[in-house]
């Protein structure tokens, strides 16, 4: 069985969303959009809404039999809402990405939903991730990212917006009792100037462990601010399963 570091996946998704080019080589002249079949290059295909030549207006394009768009185009361009799933083999893993929501000049930019599975050759899901809020050049800017993986611990959890930015690592259940209790595997909290870190491992330290005391007081005082964020946790952990 494959273990992974929930926090290091990421980079995959540079590669499964690469900015292709739409318009073709060579296009017709069209006053009007219409719906036509473009063959883009010998991998992509087109069909939908044309006007001079280029995709525009609503359409379908189609990389191979394991990549596709669905969704808005402008100029050859997406751009508006539409779906893209993406299907490829990695180091012998099967990966699936799935983004839904906004577009702007080929990137993922305004609100969507991305979600990114990965499993083994045996059929065994190691991890399952979903992004949800604004995005903007392809990346998630605001909102919260959950991971759910083959690894100590299981779940990751990260709620950013501006210079706010909540993580936590631990199980997807009793995450504000478990804060209460001060038994958290780890939180981390920063807003502005203030960066707090807790975990429930002893430190090594005497004024180390004053830290991390100091940490959970300040943490519980802003509870219900978080609590908010650790219910949308819960939530999404649930779009997360590992089979």
């Amino acid at each position: 069985m494959k273990k992974i570091i929930a926090l290091s996946l990421s980079v995959a998704l540079c590669t499964a969303l690469a900015t292709v080019s739409l318009i073709p080589a060579s296009s017709t002249a069209h006053a009007a959009a219409t719906k036509e079949l473009v063959q883009i290059s010998k991998q992509a295909q087109y069909y939908g809404e044309v006007t001079n030549g280029a995709p525009n207006g609503r359409g379908t394009i189609h990389w191979g039999d394991n990549k596709q768009y669905s969704g808005d185009f402008v100029n050859g361009k997406r751009e508006g809402s539409g779906k893209y799933i993406n299907e490829y083999t990695q180091d012998g893993d099967q990966h699936k990405v799935v983004y839904n929501g906004a577009w702007k000049q080929d990137k993922m930019e305004g609100k969507g939903t991305l979600t990114h599975k990965v499993i083994q050759e045996d059929g065994e899901v190691i991890w399952n991730e979903i992004q949800t809020g604004t995005f903007k050049n392809g990346v998630l800017q605001n909102g919260y990212d959950v991971i759910h993986a083959q690894a100590d611990p299981d779940y990751s959890f990260t709620y950013k917006n501006g210079n706010e930015k909540l993580e936590i690592l631990g199980t997807n259940s009793g995450l504000k009792e478990s804060l209460q209790k001060g038994t958290l595997f780890s939180i981390k909290y920063r807003n502005g100037s203030i960066n707090k870190l807790y975990s429930s491992f002893p430190a090594d330290t005497k004024s180390e462990q004053r830290k991390l005391d100091d940490a959970l007081k300040y943490l519980k005082g802003i509870q219900k601010k978080l609590n908010p964020h650790m219910d949308e946790f819960e939530r999404l952990s649930k779009q997360v399963p590992l089979n």
